[in-house]
């Protein structure tokens, strides 16, 4: 492809036309205001300048660039163009006006795409003549930086258009993966599952949004907690896609938000853009650690009950005797009341240890009612042990368990309702949220029948659908298979 139009000279369109000139193609950038075209153009030959100078681009890249780019105040400048992007206000009905216009000046295999991040694509193709031609480019903010594109598909959209668009992602410089259309189509879909399995624990007082934060990046290796991610991106941003995909997804339980969400968005407490969010950032923004081992820790010589955990690592790992004076369990989707109902333990004398993170030398502990002494007890033993040790109120799941289940549950939801493919769900979510791991690789690394233990239990102690398994889940579990299997 040689020709690439452009509609909206913001940062979105800007750095869709950058990318397209460093690729060496032709573009054609259009916006209705002059005076934002001339500034856009200013800034992306300027960012190719400055890319150049620093040897990453070829010597004579800002000259070819600059005589490649066309700014254009009309779209009929388009006409010979290969493939279209809009890129203008998030709103349905200028995109669909913008659309019909554009069929009347491009050629008949001209590709039109669009990058709106939420509305529906084929809505926006609605009054289109060839709506096999339109399609989703969905690019990620700062574009020139973000590798990730979502190809996405209408049920309109034709297979040519698909393929010819995956191409097109691949030439300026992206990783794309093909996405069927629907309410926050793949990434802002998952998306979900990290912020709000994190609210709803915060609301449910299991444990404060630091330490949930804390649990999630030292334990499980996030570059952001879902706390501070939501900070950083905007809770009214958060909250306004939320309850789109919310209700976009006929009111699925498991994409409900909470009451607190509700309550920060009407406060006004957006995150870092008006200086509060769940955080304070009018001062040191530096987050506050895990909390180290006591002066004097105790030394204890617990004794184990149940299955499951990792308690013959962690006696090695610590050296200690197996005693009376705390007994430890290690339950698997269940809270630490439940666990001693079960197995006719002393609530008073048990403490539930998650070994989730055990490899990153992480534990999360907690009690059950009564029992917050204890736990910080055991903790404090656990920390002079060389481990990270995190206290919460009593959860089915803990934290950690919690999370991940949620986030590795959605994913293969995502794969149940064809979405993405397994692969491209895993793909699209580290790239652009920097998951450590994907939603179905999370699935594969705790094991489909643990993953699916917890949201069984998770289901039945809280009795909410929220926290139904995936049929993709429950089936490869109950067979024995890979969470990939197909």
């Amino acid at each position: 492809m040689q020709k690439l139009g452009v509609v909206g000279a913001g940062p979105m369109g800007s750095g869709i036309a950058q990318i397209g000139l460093q690729a060496g193609m032709e573009v054609v950038l259009h916006d209705l205001d002059r005076a934002a075209l001339e500034k856009s153009a200013d800034t992306l030959l300027g960012f190719i300048e400055k890319l150049e100078s620093k040897g990453k681009l070829d010597a004579g890249a800002t000259e070819t660039a600059r005589a490649n780019l066309t700014l254009a105040d009309d779209i009929a400048n388009f006409a010979d163009c290969e493939a279209v992007v809009e890129a203008i206000v998030e709103r349905l009905e200028p995109k669909q006006k913008l659309f019909a216009e554009l069929e009347a000046v491009v050629a008949d295999n001209c590709i039109l795409a669009t990058n709106t991040s939420s509305l529906s694509v084929a809505a926006i193709a609605q009054g289109c003549a060839k709506k096999d031609r339109v399609c989703g480019l969905h690019f990620f903010n700062p574009v020139p930086l973000m590798q990730l594109v979502e190809v996405i598909k209408t049920p309109a959209t034709s297979d040519v258009v698909v393929k010819t668009a995956t191409a097109l992602s691949k030439q300026i410089g992206k990783t794309p993966v093909t996405v069927k259309d629907g309410p926050g189509f793949l990434v802002n879909l998952q998306g979900r599952a990290l912020a709000l399995e994190g609210l709803a624990i915060a609301q449910e007082q299991v444990a404060a949004p630091e330490v949930i934060d804390r649990i999630m990046r030292d334990g499980a290796g996030f570059r952001m907690g879902p706390f501070e991610l939501m900070d950083l991106t905007g809770i009214d941003v958060n909250y306004a896609a939320t309850s789109f995909i919310y209700e976009g997804y006929q009111h699925d339980p498991r994409l409900k938000t909470t009451t607190q969400h509700a309550l920060m968005r009407d406060a006004g407490r957006f995150g870092r853009k008006t200086g509060a969010g769940f955080f304070d950032y009018t001062g040191d923004e530096s987050w506050p650690p895990s909390p180290a081992a006591s002066a004097n820790p105790p030394k204890l010589r617990p004794g184990i009950a149940g299955s499951g955990g990792r308690f013959e690592e962690l006696a090695e790992a610590i050296g200690w005797e197996q005693g009376s004076d705390v007994t430890l369990i290690a339950p698997v989707g269940e809270d630490c009341a439940t666990a001693c109902s079960r197995l006719g333990l002393d609530p008073g004398d048990t403490v539930a240890i998650d070994f989730t993170a055990f490899d990153n030398r992480h534990l999360t502990v907690m009690a059950a009612i009564g029992g917050d002494a204890l736990s910080e007890k055991v903790a404090d033993w656990l920390r002079a042990g060389g481990f990270t040790v995190e206290v919460i109120a009593d959860s089915p799941g803990f934290v950690l368990q919690r999370i991940l289940a949620m986030i590795a549950n959605l994913g293969c939801e995502l794969a149940q309702i064809g979405v993405g493919s397994p692969e491209d769900i895993d793909l699209a979510m580290k790239l652009a949220q920097n998951y450590p791991k994907g939603p179905v690789e999370i699935a594969e690394w705790l094991g489909a029948r643990t993953v699916h233990e917890i949201m069984q239990q998770l289901q039945a102690i809280t009795g909410s659908d929220r926290y139904r398994p995936s049929l993709w889940l429950r089936r490869r579990a109950q067979l024995g298979l890979s969470a990939y299997a197909s």
